[in-house]
């Protein structure tokens, strides 16, 4: 008997060892209003440098002046893409020109990485820098968490009583290093999807066995993006259509598109590998809306064939590449008794202040490549184009 309760004992306690524990955050100070309603404004693509970002604060500023969120996502790129030499100190003075002032508004603010933000793993660590956000009075950030930037934040119903609505917030990590250039990007990790199969069981064990409807934010796109586009020959192009190196062929939005507008081909997770991440969305039938940010010259919106809501927010900040006066925050307005209808629209730099039809730094945007595109539909015949790709 006392051999077999060693056995039992070295089992249970491999088996603790080995598999990782995820719980689910269940409790939390959000709630829906009295009239039953929750606004949550995105914003992602800052990628803020050690000078402050004019442009960026106004947008900012007036967008959440306007909408009065309930709560501030960041979806990843918070820090810039090009600073030769950097140390800790400079990327915390990044920061900090933006959230010294998003800190002063006085709204919960949650965060995650993007690609940019991973780029100093090596001098800044994921688990330092979601450290210095936390130090911010207003960031809501739990410390039960998958990994820094992976974790879920629930939202009260009006009556406190349950949770009405839940927030998953994804690190795609960084870029593959034998990626292809533009769909060549991580992804999810396996233990991530792993960790969001168990929190939704958790919220669905939490709420009576009714699953919680959730919105989940990520930099990056999952390929299942392209569910919204179609490719089109070369002589089919057209004004709307963008051009992708990696395909070599061009692209549309086609029919499953409820709004918004395409500048560059989807920067996505490899169209080749297998994260499972969306396949588990289904599995789980939690999720209402996935939303990403990283290819600054996208906000469309639309409809998977499972009926996934999958969607852009277009950037946000001026440092970088964008689409001249249409740099923005997306808004969600939730409502608890119809969370799976929410409203989403766009707040623009354009209708809170004035036109910028071009954007010196937008020159260097990665829609360029459409741009090179159609000098070669101009220089070559579609019909030859077409013949070439046909073999």
């Amino acid at each position: 008997m006392r051999k077999f309760l060693s056995i039992l004992l070295a089992v249970v306690l491999c088996f603790a060892v080995t598999v990782p524990a995820f719980a689910a955050n269940t409790t939390s100070s959000l709630q829906f209003g009295t009239d039953g309603k929750f606004k949550i404004m995105q914003l992602n693509d800052t990628q803020d440098i050690i000078l402050t970002d004019i442009g960026e604060i106004m947008l900012i500023d007036a967008a959440i002046e306007q909408e009065q969120p309930d709560l501030l996502v960041f979806n990843g790129d918070q820090i810039t893409d090009t600073f030769p030499n950097a140390d800790v100190e400079g990327l915390k003075k990044c920061v900090s020109n933006l959230f010294d002032v998003i800190n002063e508004k006085d709204i919960p603010f949650i965060v995650t990485f993007g690609n940019h933000d991973h780029d100093y793993d090596d001098i800044f660590p994921p688990a330092e820098q979601m450290e210095f956000y936390k130090q911010y009075s207003n960031c809501i950030v739990p410390d039960d968490v998958c990994d820094p930037g992976t974790y879920n934040v629930p939202i009260m119903s009006s009556s406190g009583d349950k949770i009405a609505f839940n927030i998953y917030m994804m690190d795609t990590n960084n870029k593959r290093a034998d990626s292809d250039l533009l769909t060549g990007y991580e992804g999810v990790k396996p233990y991530q999807v792993e960790w969001y199969r168990q929190t939704s069981d958790e919220l669905k064990a939490a709420n009576g066995g009714e699953v919680v409807p959730s919105l989940l934010f990520q930099h990056i796109p999952v390929k299942e993006i392209y569910q919204l586009l179609d490719g089109v020959s070369f002589s089919e192009a057209d004004d709307d259509a963008v051009f992708s190196i990696d395909e070599f062929k061009w692209f549309k939005l086609n029919d499953k598109v409820i709004d918004g507008v395409m500048g560059e081909v989807p920067c996505s997770e490899p169209l080749e590998s297998h994260t499972g991440q969306y396949q588990a969305w289904l599995e789980k039938g939690d999720i209402v809306g996935a939303w990403f940010g990283h290819d600054h010259v996208n906000n469309f919106y639309g409809r998977t064939d499972d009926g996934i809501m999958l969607g852009y927010n277009g950037g946000t900040g001026f440092s970088v590449y964008g689409r001249g006066d249409d740099r923005s925050a997306r808004v969600f307005v939730i409502d608890e008794n119809t969370p799976e209808s929410y409203e989403t629209y766009e707040v623009t730099f354009e209708e809170l202040f004035f036109e910028i039809p071009f954007y010196l730094i937008d020159f260097f945007s990665p829609s360029i490549v459409t741009t090179l595109g159609k000098i070669l539909k101009f220089i070559i015949p579609g019909f030859v184009w077409d013949i070439i790709l046909s073999f």
